[in-house]
């Protein structure tokens, strides 16, 4: 790739003034992170940019979410922890990158997710917030378990069950 083609490929993506860049998100996550914290129904103030399968400096692919104006919760990180637990958060300010870190995958998660267990009581009692215990197994897979029910799933079950694809 020459110089030219370069710089070329990272003209693609706008740059922000203020607000958050999620970086290396895995490939057809993005567009669940955008359901999953309502992006395309917030104010007009937050432009955003929105990159697919675009190329990553290591030859692989990636998506990419550029959103002005908008900062992560802790909660809120935990929660995209859970959809792209290998993305990079860049926080900016005035153009720069005021912070950069990556994601962890929380211990638990309380509220987020509805349980796939039909019969579990947080779809009966009001007061029965969803609550998950966090883990990953030896091959890398991220799982799931209700602390409700008990019942484990992985993390695509979760995410099929809550209307995102895995």
């Amino acid at each position: 790739m020459t110089e030219t083609n370069i710089s070329q490929d990272k003209r693609l993506v706008e740059a922000i003034a203020n607000g958050t860049v999620i970086d290396h998100i895995a490939p057809g996550q993005a567009m669940n992170i955008l359901r999953l914290f309502k992006f395309l129904g917030r104010s007009k103030k937050n432009r955003m940019t929105v990159g697919f399968n675009l190329r990553s400096s290591d030859g692989s692919t990636k998506d990419i979410i550029k959103i002005e104006n908008v900062t992560f919760s802790p909660s809120e990180t935990e929660q995209l922890a859970i959809l792209a637990p290998n993305a990079t958060i860049n926080q900016i300010s005035d153009y720069k990158v005021v912070d950069k870190y990556k994601l962890r995958l929380p211990p638990e998660i309380i509220g987020a997710f509805a349980c796939p267990n039909s019969n579990c009581i947080t779809h009966v009692e009001e007061a029965a917030t969803s609550r998950f215990k966090i883990s990953k197994t030896a091959d890398g897979k991220v799982m799931m378990r209700c602390h409700y029910c008990e019942r484990v799933f992985e993390r695509e079950i979760v995410l099929k069950t809550n209307g995102l694809e895995p």
